[in-house]
């Protein structure tokens, strides 16, 4: 599994954001072979960029349906890099939020 692999993934799952993906759907989108998909699939969601729904199992994992989770949605987004620190980039823009939000009403 290689970054580009896992990226590309989580971009896919972006473009049809707030819906779930079929995974055969996005495999076939992004045209991943079977066994790179499914390391990379099986990477994203051990890391929580991913939550798996549905009855089906696909490579080891529960569910036939894919949906981002918040560290997934940052990298989908391009706030993040899947080697970096989804989550703590998520924490910086809801600080810098937070810090906007109190200068905008000390303006008021």
């Amino acid at each position: 599994m290689g970054i580009q692999d896992t990226t590309r993934l989580l971009q896919g799952m972006g473009r049809t954001y707030p819906d779930r993906v079929q995974i055969d759907e996005l495999l076939g989108h992004i045209g991943l072979d079977g066994v790179r998909a499914l390391q990379a699939i099986r990477g994203l969601f051990e890391g929580g960029l991913i939550t798996a729904h549905g009855s089906a199992c696909i490579g080891g994992m529960p569910g036939s349906e894919l949906r981002l989770t918040e560290p997934g949605m940052a990298v989908a987004f391009g706030l993040a890099c899947v080697e970096g620190d989804p989550r703590g980039a998520i924490a910086a823009l809801e600080q810098h939020t937070l810090r906007q939000l109190h200068r905008h009403r000390e303006n008021r």
